[in-house]
């Protein structure tokens, strides 16, 4: 009775082990900025690398478990914009759909790059913004 009660103990701890590795989701989204900030850094002339996201996009959904930990792999601070609920980014920054990634140096964009495209697609494009910082 003791080893089935050890077992079961043992088992249930696996259990509810592998269900929460299972589970867990990697939060892409936490460097946020806000357009507030993203406005005052472009004004100051800061560099940035901002990805326009919302979170009900199909496309964002499959391409951020691959730019978040690329860009940051990279050395390079890629932050994230949800532009879901608000109609000034749209107009502000030109988005036409998302995910849209844009590169700003010195208050004015330099590139950007539009859509679901492939790994590689993406690579080469911070690349570029690596050899132009």
């Amino acid at each position: 009775m003791k080893k089935m009660l050890i077992f079961a103990t043992i088992s249930i701890v696996l259990l509810v082990t592998i269900t929460l590795l299972i589970n867990k989701k990697e939060n892409y989204y936490k460097n946020q900025i806000s357009q507030q900030e993203l406005k005052q850094n472009l004004l100051e002339k800061k560099e940035k690398v901002i990805y326009f996201y919302q979170t009900n996009c199909s496309h964002c959904l499959k391409i951020s478990p691959i730019i978040v930990p690329m860009a940051k792999d990279m050395n390079i601070n890629m932050e994230v914009l949800n532009i879901e609920k608000e109609i000034d980014p749209w107009k502000d920054y030109n988005i036409k759909g998302t995910p849209t990634i844009i590169h700003y140096k010195d208050g004015e964009e330099q590139s950007r790059i539009m859509g679901e495209k492939s790994e590689e697609t993406f690579k080469k494009w911070f690349e570029q913004i690596k050899k132009s910082s």
